[in-house]
Parts: structure tokens; C-alpha cells; sequence
């Protein structure tokens, strides 16, 4: 594992920065209501994935992750860029082109932050596919996944009144 030095820490969040300008071609802004569903995912994402990252640590499904490494992943990563890339392709993309779109993102955020950082280290996948490869790929494909669970996760809150209409 290497030293979090603040160095490394600027390298993953310039390479963030620089996945999200690729982001916003796409898109250059949100409407006003784009900006409350933009909240709504983004803290949802965020909050889930950053107590379910140690969660999966202690399960032993996942490496563990320093903790402002997680929270830059969960809220910067995850809550803000692929919130954003997520609200930038829904309507203009199918859905298996977001989510690959999806899995090719976290696949290189991953791979960054393993060589900036030293996480994202473990030999197996859910304990069937064996190997660090296994590990981030298998993770990746499963980030690849965030279009469809977002549109679930927005149909199920919009039946609350806890989200607009999707």
C-alpha cells in the first residue's frame, strides 16, 4: 500500500477533473430542475457506496479503502461526475451505451487510482473470479450498471414524492 501524500491525492483529483471536462461535451449545464434530481442522485450515490465500500471491506468482497480515498471516489467520483455524465446521457444515448460508457469510466478511475494511490488491491472477485484483474474489472462491469439502478432507484422514490418523474 502506498502513502497517501498529498501529490497522489492531486493526481487522482486532477484526473477526475479531467474525466469530467470529457463528461460535459455532452452537456454544458443543468436545467433548474436537472440541478434538484442532480442532488437527489448525487447524495444518494454518494452516501450509499461510501458505507457500502466498508461494508464490503468487512465482508471481505472488497479491498479496503483509505478513507479520503472513498470519500473522494463516493462524492467526487461517483456523487458529482458520474451523476452528471448520467443526467448528460439518459435521454440521447440507449441504455447499453450508457452503460458501458459507465463501466469504461470506472474502469479507468480504478485502474488511476490503484497506480496513484495503491487501493483497489484484492485477489478475487464476490470469492468466484480470482486475481486483481478479476477484482477491478468485475467492480467496474458492476458500475456499468449505475444507469439502470438509478432509473429504478428514481421510479421507486418519484412513487413517494421523493423524486421528479422519470
Amino acid at each position: 500500500m502506498f502513502t497517501l501524500t498529498p501529490l497522489r491525492i492531486l493526481g487522482v483529483l486532477a484526473l477526475y477533473a479531467a474525466l469530467f471536462a470529457i463528461i460535459r461535451f455532452n452537456k454544458r449545464g443543468l436545467s433548474h430542475s436537472d440541478k434538484r434530481l442532480f442532488i437527489t442522485i448525487a447524495l444518494g450515490w454518494a452516501v450509499l457506496v461510501f458505507s457500502g465500500n466498508y461494508a464490503f471491506y468487512k465482508i471481505g468482497i472488497m479491498s479496503f479503502l483509505p478513507w479520503i480515498n472513498n470519500f473522494m471516489h463516493c462524492f467526487l467520483w461517483i456523487g458529482t461526475c458520474l451523476t452528471y455524465l448520467y443526467l448528460s446521457v439518459r435521454d440521447s444515448q440507449p441504455l447499453v451505451l450508457q452503460c458501458l460508457a459507465f463501466a469504461t469510466f470506472s474502469l479507468i478511475v480504478k485502474y488511476a487510482e490503484q497506480l496513484l494511490l495503491g487501493t483497489w488491491e484484492h485477489g478475487h472477485f464476490f470469492f468466484i473470479f480470482q486475481g486483481n484483474f478479476a477484482y477491478v474489472l468485475g467492480w467496474s462491469l458492476l458500475d456499468g450498471l449505475y444507469p439502470l439502478i438509478t432509473l429504478a432507484g428514481l421510479r421507486l422514490l418519484s412513487r413517494f414524492k421523493l423524486a421528479p418523474s422519470v
